[in-house]
This record gives C-alpha cells, structure tokens and sequence, in this order.
C-alpha cells in the first residue's frame, strides 16, 4: 500500500513537473514570437519577465545598462515583456505631451507611480488625469515666479547659512574638507522646508527628538527604498504583505519620510499663519479642500522631489566643474566683476549672467537630477505610431533621458562637461549640438511643477559659493563621479568633499 502511495505521488510529481515544463516552453515561445511587442529587439531575458529590468534599476547600473542596450539594439529596446525604452527625441512629446486629436495625452503607468505607504496620492503619484489637473491647479501658484521671488529672503538666507556652514575648517571623522554633498542636501532642505511650512519649520526642528537634519537624511536613505517598492508591485500580494510586517528599514525609511510630512503638516496646520508659503497658497487656493492627508502626501513628494534633485545637480556640477577649472574661473569671473559684494546677488540679477546659465544648463544635461527615471506611460486604446513603429494599446512606454542625452548625434562630445555648448558665440560650443534634446524638467501636464524654485536655487547657491570661495582641494584621486554613483529613479551620489577658502578683497 504504501509503496503504491508512492508511486502515484511519483507519477503526480512527474506529471506536475511537465505540467509546469510545457507551461514554461509556452511562456517563452508567446513572449519570444507571438507577443505583440515581439518584434522590437533588446536583451534576451528581458522579453521573459520584469525580474531583469528590476535587478538593473536595483544594481544602481540601470542607466549605463539601457544606454548599451540602446547603442546595441537602437532606438526602441524592449526592456520588459510589456515595456519599451525610447531615446528618440521626438517620442518624448508624444510620450508625455499634452495629447493631439490623433494621439491622447498619455495616462502614467500605475505600477511605477505607486501609492504612498499610507495609500495616500498625490501630485507625483496620481494616475487618474482629473484628479492630476486638480491638484496641479492648487499647488501651481506656490511654485509661480512671482510668489518664489515674494519669498526670495528665504532662499537668500538659506544660502548664506550655507557659506557659513562649508567655510568651516574642520574635519570630519578625520578626513580632510566638508562633505559638500550632505551641505548641498542640508541647504536645500532648508530652502524648501521653509518655503513649504514657513514659521512652523524652525519651531517643529527644534521640537523633534532627533538631530535638526534627521528627515533630511531620511530622504536621502528613502529614493533607494522608493525603487524596491516598484519592484515589489510586480509580484501579487507582497506589497500588502510588507504592509503588515514591515521591514525595519522600511520603518526607518518610507514610513518615517511619511511621518515627518504629517507632523510638519499638522504644525503648520495649527499655526494658522497668513505668511505666504506654500501651505498658504493650498489652503487659500479656487476649488474642492484638500484633506490634511493629501496635503501632507503632497509634502511628502515636494520635500524628496524637490531637496534631493536640486541637491544632485548641484553635486553633480561642482565635481565637473572641479575637472574643467578653465570652466570654473569663466564662471567665477562673471560672478566676481558683475556684483560687488555676496549681498548683491539677487534672482533677478542672475537671470542675467550668461556663463552661470550656460553652467546650469550644461549640469542639467551632464547629469540629470532625474535622467536615471524611466517615467513610464501607457499606450491609449487604439495603439499609436512613436518613432515610426506602430505601438499597441497597453504597452507601457518610456524615454531612456541618460540615451537621449549621451547620444552623440544629440551632442557632440556628449561625455564632456561644456557649459560653452549653450552660448553660440564662444569655442568649442555649438558644434551640432541639438540642446532642444535636454528636457530636465520633463515635458508636458506632467512636467516637474518645482521648475521655477530649481533653478533659482541652483543660480544662487552657485553664484553665490563662487563669488566668495575657491575651492583649494577636492577628492579626485579617490572618486570617479560616473563609476561611483549609483543610478535609480533619483541618483545616490558618491562622497565628494573638498575645501573652500574665501577669496580675500
């Protein structure tokens, strides 16, 4: 008897397996060659699964693994089984424009816009195109020129808490100069808890248990966990799982950046000031009130999306600024014959100066705070052509921005740091280069709504640091910005840290 179980639980076993054996061989024969995206080439695990895009966004090498994906297979690559990876130019104003008769606007991707861990939604976050247009609407005036430059004294002080913070002689756990990263990170958490919360900013950091830049590093740790969470949707049921038993680092991460925002909401909503900070404008803003939920996740997403990026440009720029020092005297000159003391830099005379927006521009272009990010869409009913193929409904669709911006027929000597590239009437720029091609901002209804803060931060931070520091040694011989930095949505930035010595006058 028993041996007569065994056998039958043998053959079930052997039966079962060719089950499984015949479903497999299925799998990869449909994905292979009757898939409709079957036809669209790029690596060969890639058709099979999710499991292969995710470990290279996972590895931090994503961006240099698409980009030689596209310089093998060409324009489109499929990078999942229902997920294609453009650097065409062009597909960018179809992808994420505002939508044509022909073509409409294209809906975001739900499995990479993911709720938040309290399944809040938000500016970042919401699919649905209404409620997308609602909350745009509210928080637009915050982020208009007129009201940043109304609240300019912020950004000012800010910025010169920050000279003060890096003109600091001092060692770190023994190792030579300032940890410029973390300041950049510390300076524009500031900038913009400030501009966001007003009064109540100062008053909770110095209500909270932890260090005053606790969140700030919070933020920092949490961009990678926000990419694992991505991941995590692909496989059913996990998320929910983690919801219930959540990892300590997820506790120290995502559920603590989300408890951060609540409790700078909640202070700031029991404050009941008028001066006009962000908070301001959404409670004062035309149409339906936001819950005190929703406008805590629309501070959870502006205090990542905002600090980190500006943060990783201006990381970003001071390293490559560092290895082209003809670049960083053109730009200390301009700032030093133009304003004769740091008092005399304001916004509104940055505008202005040539060479610091040829910098910026050229940083934006080099390394992009968000290039690493496929923002991914979905195909409307119906299919539509992009790059002259024909796409099907359902497919999901993104450009590659690192492919687009590395590609040498969109700029020429795309790898090289050349702020001269932007100004049409100075050697070695303007050689072919197609800088209509650098959408940092993106592109769209979806465009980055912080636009207008970014780049007067970035004009003023730099401005500003070059006007009164040179910078008298940095950590070349220990880092190489591209073999160290680890590419997810949002980049994690190596340790650059240099010295700055304040020039005498």
């Amino acid at each position: 008897m028993f041996f007569l179980a065994f056998t039958n639980l043998r053959d079930f076993l052997y039966s079962f397996g060719c089950v499984i054996l015949v479903v497999i061989i299925l799998r990869l024969l449909y994905f292979s060659y009757l898939h409709p995206l079957a036809k669209f080439p790029g690596p060969v695990v890639a058709k099979f699964g999710d499991i292969y895009w995710y470990y290279a966004l996972l590895s931090g090498r994503g961006p240099w693994m698409n980009h030689d994906w596209h310089k093998k297979h060409g324009m489109i690559v499929r990078i999942a089984p229902n997920h294609l990876s453009f650097s065409d130019h062009h597909a960018q104003k179809i992808i994420y424009g505002f939508g044509t008769k022909q073509i409409p606007s294209m809906a975001k991707d739900p499995r990479f816009f993911t709720p938040e861990v309290d399944g809040s939604m938000n500016i970042i976050n919401e699919c649905n195109k209404m409620e997308h247009s609602r909350m745009r609407r509210m928080l637009s005036f915050s982020f208009s020129m007129s009201n940043l430059l109304e609240n300019e004294d912020v950004l000012i002080r800010r910025t010169n808490e920050f000279l003060e913070a890096i003109g600091t002689d001092s060692r770190e756990n023994g190792m030579k100069g300032v940890n410029i990263v973390q300041e950049f990170n510390y300076v524009t958490f500031n900038i913009m808890g400030e501009m966001s919360f007003g009064d109540s900013w100062e008053m909770r950091l110095k209500e909270q248990r932890e260090s005053r830049y606790h969140w700030a590093d919070v933020i920092v740790d949490t961009t990678f966990m926000n990419d694992v969470m991505r991941a995590v949707v692909c496989f059913p049921g996990l998320f929910s799982l983690l919801e219930v038993f959540k990892p300590t680092h997820s506790r120290n991460t995502l559920y603590r950046h989300a408890e951060y925002a609540t409790e700078h909401t909640e202070a700031r909503l029991k404050l009941h000031s008028v001066r006009k900070d962000f908070m301001y404008h959404i409670l004062n803003s035309k149409g339906p009130a936001a819950t005190p939920k929703e406008i805590a996740s629309h501070f959870n997403v502006i205090m990542m999306a905002g600090a980190v990026t500006t943060a990783t440009f201006l990381s970003g720029a001071l390293y490559y600024l560092c290895h082209n020092r003809q670049a960083m005297r053109k730009l200390q000159d301009e700032m030093r014959r133009k304003f004769a003391s740091v008092s005399a830099i304001t916004s509104k005379e940055l505008f202005d100066c040539v060479y610091l927006n040829a910098v910026v521009e050229e940083g934006l272009r080099i390394y992009p705070p968000a290039g690493a990010a496929h923002l991914s869409r979905i195909v409307p009913e119906g299919g539509c052509r992009i790059s002259g193929e024909f796409i099907p409904a359902g497919t999901r669709v993104s450009v590659h921005p690192w492919s687009v911006l590395r590609d040498s027929s969109n700029f020429h000597a795309a790898d090289k740091f050349i702020p001269e590239r932007w100004l049409s009437n100075e050697d070695p720029g303007q050689k072919g280069d197609k800088l209509e091609r650098s959408l940092p901002f993106s592109y769209g209804p979806r465009g980055c709504l912080g636009r207008n803060l970014a780049y007067l931060e970035m004009r003023m931070v730099l401005a500003k640091m070059f006007w009164k520091y040179d910078v008298t040694w940095f950590n070349a011989d220990e880092i190489d910005w591209e073999r160290d930095t680890k590419g997810y949505t949002l980049w994690e930035k190596p340790a650059l840290r240099a010295t700055f010595k304040a020039v005498a006058r």
